[in-house]
C-alpha cells in the first residue's frame, strides 16, 4: 500500500510539475509576444511618422514653389520630388527655391539634386 501511494503521489507531483511548467511557458510566451508586438508597433509608428513628415515637407516645398514660380513649376517640381525620400535632399530643393530666379532654373537644379 505504501508503494502504491508513493507511486500515485509521484505521478500526481509529476503531472502538477508538468502543468506548472506549461503554465510558466505560456506566461513567458505571452510576455515575449507582448514585448515583440510593442517593438513592432513602435517601429511601424516611426516609419509612418517619417513618411508623414516627408509628405508634409514635399507639400510645403511645392507650396513655396507655387507661391514664387506659379502652378506649372510647382506641379513639375512635385513630380521630381516623388522619388526623393531623404530629408536632406528635400531640404536642398527647398533651398533652391530661395536661390533660383526662375521656374526653369529651379526645375533644372532640382533635377540634378534628386
Amino acid at each position: 500500500k505504501f508503494r502504491e501511494a508513493s507511486r500515485k503521489g509521484w505521478e500526481t507531483g509529476l503531472e502538477a510539475g508538468r502543468e506548472a511548467g506549461r503554465e510558466a511557458g505560456r506566461a513567458e510566451g505571452r510576455a515575449e509576444g507582448r514585448e515583440e508586438g510593442r517593438e513592432e508597433g513602435r517601429e511601424e509608428g516611426r516609419r509612418e511618422a517619417e513618411a508623414r513628415a516627408r509628405q508634409n515637407l514635399r507639400a510645403t516645398i511645392e507650396g513655396l514653389a507655387r507661391r514664387k514660380f506659379g502652378g506649372e513649376t510647382a506641379k513639375a517640381l512635385a513630380s521630381l520630388l516623388e522619388g526623393v525620400s531623404g530629408p536632406g535632399r528635400l531640404a536642398e530643393v527647398a533651398d533652391l527655391i530661395i536661390d533660383c530666379r526662375s521656374g526653369p532654373e529651379l526645375l533644372a537644379r532640382a533635377a540634378k539634386a534628386s
